[in-house]
């Protein structure tokens, strides 16, 4: 599985938002529990500070020094700090030398924010009785140890909680990504016009299971449809072909064993190129049903599409001259592709054939074959009065003929055999402009399918 492919997955997407919820409730759990922590500490740190500060009030001034270097003594652990001073700030006795300045001889405590102190301390300072000045403070090695502590519980929760969501994002998205693999695989043969084929479903009934069972029967009912559809034209091409020739071949015996009119003998030349345009038209749609049906696969071999170019322009260049055109073929390269040559023919034909019937005299006709890095190319373009872009996908289906060629002789079922010949051999049929007319591109390789 590629990751890119995980990042979109709505199981992975949303894991990560879970975990990342997570980390911020065991963030927010952490600080308010170090937050407590630290009000309760300071209310401790502060009661010490008070009562070592009432320990020194019965002292006689001048027992003093000795008490502060006593108790300094006792302080095996470091955290207490005393400092004598006289009335105008000189240093008598403790271990801390300097009285901070701006502190308020109050005997209130508050934060020590002095340098040598750790953030969180704690002290005092007050006038005795005697005048000298008193000053008591507790260090914060409790709480800055707990800071610590909380700091490096948050740091490897937070980066085991990444860990952890993002390798239970990635477990629980393979199942479900693995699935919509599976579907997309199924697809491929739908997409390919094998209407039989049909999505995988399993025991789960999940969502995928749900999704898959609905676009299963909607193409039962396509699949029906599409039949039913088809079949009707197929039957009434195969059916009508027959009476038709009869009526082809009565029409014929009379105009030549029965002695008719000048004016009858054209009716009757009418109604049998009335009857011609009948049979070929049933012949196409017999023909695109042939094709669709991919019957015709089993003859793919290797085809020289250069030496298919060359035989189109053969054929048809005086067709194209007698109409006043010019048709002019180009290979840039000796390409081959894997293909069924007689209906590459018939489809280079219809479209080179169009092209000479839609040109207006003077103009010219183009076929070109490129060579492209995915495969090669086969271009055909004209001068005539070209597709509308409107109407470009329109005139690919059965029956279809565009604005401007209505009036022109046809069945409009010449593009319908070149598209059933490009979903045979899975290329891609292209109609452009080609400023002044038309520009109809054959990719020569298999079409591109988005997964």
């Amino acid at each position: 599985m590629r990751r890119s492919e995980l990042w979109r997955t709505t199981t992975f997407r949303l894991t990560l938002v879970y975990g990342a919820v997570f980390a911020a409730g065991v963030m927010a759990l952490l600080g308010l529990i170090y937050a407590s922590a630290a009000v309760f500490l300071t209310q401790q740190m502060d009661e010490i500070v008070i009562g070592q500060a009432r320990a020194f009030h019965g002292v006689p001034s001048s027992a003093l020094p000795e008490k502060v270097r006593e108790v300094e003594i006792q302080d095996v652990r470091n955290v207490n700090f005393y400092g004598l001073f006289t009335a105008d700030g000189v240093w008598i006795a403790g271990n801390v030398r300097r009285l901070p300045k701006g502190a308020p001889l109050n005997g209130i405590p508050r934060e020590l924010r002095e340098p040598g102190f750790q953030p969180g301390a704690r002290a005092l300072a007050e006038r005795l009785p005697s005048g000298e000045i008193l000053f008591v403070g507790f260090d914060a090695k409790t709480l800055a140890g707990l800071r610590a502590i909380i700091l490096q519980s948050l740091i490897w929760s937070g980066a085991l909680i990444i860990l952890l969501g993002l390798g239970l994002s990635a477990a629980l998205s393979l199942g479900p990504l693995r699935r919509i693999r599976e579907v997309q695989q199924a697809s491929l043969p739908i997409l390919d016009g094998q209407l039989s084929a049909r999505l995988p479903t399993s025991n789960r009934r999940d969502e995928i299971d749900m999704l898959a069972g609905i676009a299963n029967a909607m193409m039962d009912e396509v699949e029906r449809l599409l039949w039913a559809v088809k079949s009707v034209g197929d039957n009434v091409a195969h059916d009508l072909r027959t009476p038709l020739t009869r009526l082809r071949a009565l029409l014929y015996r009379v105009r030549e064993e029965v002695g008719v009119s000048e004016a009858h003998h054209g009716m009757l030349d009418q109604a049998l190129s009335e009857t011609d345009a009948l049979l070929a038209r049933f012949k196409a749609i017999q023909r695109i049903s042939e094709i669709d049906r991919r019957e015709r696969r089993a003859g793919f071999a290797r085809v020289r599409l250069h030496t298919l170019v060359e035989e189109i322009g053969e054929l048809y260049g005086p067709l194209a001259e007698e109409h006043g055109l010019s048709l002019l073929t180009e290979t840039e390269a000796s390409c081959e592709v894997l293909a069924d040559r007689d209906l590459l023919f018939e489809a280079l034909s219809n479209l080179v054939g169009n092209a000479v019937k839609f040109t207006p005299s003077g103009g010219s006709i183009r076929l070109r074959l490129t060579r492209r890095i995915e495969g090669p190319q086969l271009e055909i373009t004209d001068t005539g009065p070209g597709v509308p872009e409107d109407e470009r996908q329109a005139v690919l289906e059965r029956f279809y003929r565009g604005r401007q060629e209505r009036q022109a002789p046809g069945s409009g079922l010449g593009l319908s055999i070149v598209a059933a010949v490009a979903r045979l051999h899975e290329f891609s049929l292209v109609l452009g402009d080609a400023s002044p007319g038309l520009r109809v591109t054959l990719d020569c390789w298999p079409s591109a399918i988005v997964h």
